[in-house]
């Protein structure tokens, strides 16, 4: 620790000091020596510096009671360590009133010995100072080193944390977001803190070094990010210190967070080569490159996964932007469930395991465990069938067919299952076959054109009419409409197609030709085009 305590300075130079060296302010005899300097004007408080012993006769303040009294306060707020007053010179005693500030400040005032010169007290003063310094630096250098080599042999964090508590005297947890997401027992005692509850740690002694913080009010406990990227991997946690003793531990927990920042970097590179492989294998698996299940499990082994035999596949809609905390959280459930997890840049692919599809709750769990991760309570989720290995792809696609037709058969759901879709899957297919559109949507061109030029609204009063099974009641209902309207409408769609809507068959090619030319138009498909 830089410097030297007052009362380690009275117990190493005694002959510096009168018979009863402590005066006053005995609750401060823990304040740290670093300088040495002399007062003889009365606004010495602005040539002090953080540290000194302040070397006194008192001449400058002997007949100035206000300037005794104002003397305290303005040195204890400079930091200075102590003063050092020569009482049998100009001031027989010290001022009751400076004796009871200098208690309350806890800054101590100590008599001077008589016969010791100022040179001498000077030279002995910083003799100590130095030798101290030397010393700490010593100690410094050695905990450094142990630091060092403990991360450096391989030793786990739990290991480092011990090394570190011993060489700082410190209570410290360390907790980075994986851990956060996956706890590893008891030994994690502290949770993640959300950004917004995080206070600036103003301490004069880390400031400009190391930036730290407060959760909320609780000033006890330094939070201290470990940073890669500007992005927070983890947070180095200390209690247990006196606001004013963190400057002689700077060194160390800078140091400290240094090697914790490289060590979880280094991890963070292994880590993306393993996912890189991982990830590389899975795009090639679920995008229908590989197919052969002897190939499927080869490289599913290299990659270091564990294949079971079928899957459904689980595709998410268009996710917002995410952090990693918030991405290792939700891979953290996925491992827990054996979920295999794919990012495909803007959608996750889920593959969840047949024996996990036999309840009914497991989607909706995932999807609310996926929007808690990732904030989003607009998540929705596009579910397969389940598939043996080599069709994955086929379930690929049904999800993204599952998602793309809950959005027009039903855009309030969350949840999009393939197999609940009954034929729309037909129309999704026939909508993108132009010969097919060209032959359903001529019952439908001619109602669009009278539309166009007389503002009517013939083709929703034929997809509702049909929606509703032929009930006119309903439909006009539905539209807001009188029977009468309604009737004359579906009269004119008779008399423009030349059609009779009571025909069963007509009424099926008609459902075919609305629901192909709703598909088109939702994939922003113009007729004719």
């Amino acid at each position: 620790m830089s410097g030297i305590s007052v009362q380690e300075l009275i117990t190493h130079r005694p002959y510096l000091f009168g018979s009863q060296p402590v005066i006053s302010g005995a609750n401060g005899l823990h304040r740290r020596i670093t300088n040495i300097n002399v007062m003889e004007v009365p606004d010495v408080f602005n040539w002090v510096r953080h540290g000194d012993l302040l070397l006194t006769t008192a001449y400058s303040i002997k007949d100035n009671p206000n300037a005794q009294n104002e003397l305290i306060p303005k040195l204890s707020e400079n930091g200075i360590a102590a003063i050092g007053i020569k009482t049998k010179r100009y001031l027989p005693q010290v001022p009751k009133k400076m004796i009871d500030l200098s208690n309350e400040y806890g800054l101590p005032i100590l008599e001077l010995a008589y016969q010791i010169g100022y040179s001498q007290t000077i030279s002995d003063v910083l003799e100590e100072v130095l030798q101290n310094n030397s010393k700490w630096l010593v100690e410094q250098h050695n905990k450094i080193q142990l630091l060092t080599s403990t991360l450096i042999m391989g030793e786990n964090i739990k290991t480092f944390m011990d090394t570190f508590i011993k060489c700082t005297g410190l209570h410290a947890d360390f907790i980075t977001c994986e851990s956060e997401a996956l706890p590893q027992g008891a030994a994690l005692t502290h949770a993640w803190p959300e950004s917004t509850r995080l206070i600036p740690a103003y301490l004069k002694s880390l400031a400009s070094t190391l930036p730290c913080f407060w959760l909320d009010n609780d000033k006890a406990k330094l939070y201290i990010p470990i940073e890669r990227n500007k992005e927070t991997m983890a947070y180095l946690i200390c209690w247990g210190c006196r606001e004013e003793d963190w400057e002689p531990l700077q060194l160390l927990l800078q140091h400290t967070v240094n090697l914790l920042t490289l060590h979880l970097s280094k991890q963070h590179s292994l880590s993306s080569l393993e996912d890189h492989r991982k990830d590389l294998f899975l795009k090639t698996w679920v995008l229908g490159e590989i197919t052969d299940p002897q190939v499927i499990a080869l490289q599913s082994a290299t990659s270091g996964l564990q294949l079971e035999s079928d899957y459904s596949v689980c595709l998410t809609s268009n996710l917002i932007p995410y952090s990693q905390r918030e991405i290792m959280r939700a891979k953290s459930y996925c491992i827990m469930q054996r979920i295999i997890m794919l990012n495909l840049g803007n959608v996750w692919v889920l593959l969840i395991p047949k024996h996990l599809t036999a309840d009914s709750n497991v989607y909706s769990r995932i999807h609310a465990e996926l929007s808690l991760c990732l904030k989003m309570p607009a998540l929705r989720l596009g579910i397969s069938s389940v598939k043996m290995i080599n069709h994955i792809h086929e379930g690929y696609k049904e999800a993204v067919s599952a998602l793309e037709l809950w959005v027009f058969i039903q855009p309030s759901e969350i949840i999009c299952y393939y197999d609940k879709l009954g034929m729309f899957p037909i129309f999704h297919v026939l909508s993108d076959q132009e010969s097919i559109k060209k032959q359903l949507f001529q019952y439908i061109q001619p109602l669009q054109d009278h539309d166009n030029h007389h503002h009517s609204k013939l083709v929703e009063t034929l997809i509702v009419y049909l929606q509703y099974g032929g009930n006119i009641k309903e439909s006009a209902s539905a539209l807001f409409c009188h029977y009468n309207s309604i009737v004359y409408r579906l009269d004119r769609i008779q008399s423009l197609l030349q059609i009779n809507l009571k025909d069963p068959d007509m009424r099926f090619q008609l459902q075919m030709a609305v629901k192909v030319f709703a598909f088109s138009n939702k994939k922003g498909t113009m007729m004719g085009s």
